[in-house]
């Protein structure tokens, strides 16, 4: 404990960081809180929102409310704690509804002009899944399949290699030919 010009000063350690630093009597206050209510709070905000970064947002924010401005708060009741943890969820609420419902009217005014079951863009689409379902035809069996199973089934390379005996650096090979194969005659088609 030290004496300074208006306040006590106390050395204690950082419970977070681990390095000592002087504290007044009044931060000293606030760190045993913080220290007593910090698990309870997380713990509190995890089971409403299920995410750990919001939750240790959440609580530092209601560590600000609590200790923020010139309010000496000594002594906490954890009514009046949990209370300040409540209103940041409903606030937290009311944001993600006004983003919502602003995100909602953007795509009700964009969709407005536009007629998604549009007889011509479903014949061009049908169009243009008949060339492409048709120029896979033409690539050998087993480029093909290596092909379906990376781009549409979505299976890594290293499975697919092990699947038909070869290396991954062949895959690659088979899944590059393809590509360029349907290039060729997707540019083929647009002119």
């Amino acid at each position: 404990m030290c004496a300074g010009p208006r306040h006590t000063y106390y050395v204690t350690k950082c419970w977070k960081s681990g390095y000592r630093v002087l504290l007044s009597e009044r931060s000293l206050e606030v760190d045993v809180e913080v220290r007593r209510w910090r698990p309870a709070l997380l713990s509190f905000f995890l089971k409403r929102v299920h995410d750990r970064a919001e939750a240790e947002d959440l609580t530092q924010e209601t560590f600000a409310r609590l200790f923020g401005g010139d309010a000496r708060q000594t002594g906490l009741h954890s009514g009046y704690i949990f209370q300040v943890a409540a209103n940041l969820l409903r606030d937290r609420a009311r944001h993600g509804k006004v983003r919502s419902d602003q995100a909602d009217a953007v795509r009700q005014l964009y969709g407005q002009s536009v007629d998604f079951l549009d007889p011509e863009r479903i014949a061009a689409g049908k169009s243009i899944m008949t060339q492409l379902l048709r120029s896979l035809g033409d690539l050998p069996t087993r480029t093909r399949a290596i092909f379906i199973l990376y781009r549409i089934e979505n299976i890594e390379k290293k499975v697919i290699a092990e699947s038909f005996g070869i290396s991954p650096s062949a895959v690659e090979k088979h899944v590059a030919r393809a590509m360029s194969h349907l290039m060729t005659r997707a540019r083929g088609l647009a002119q």
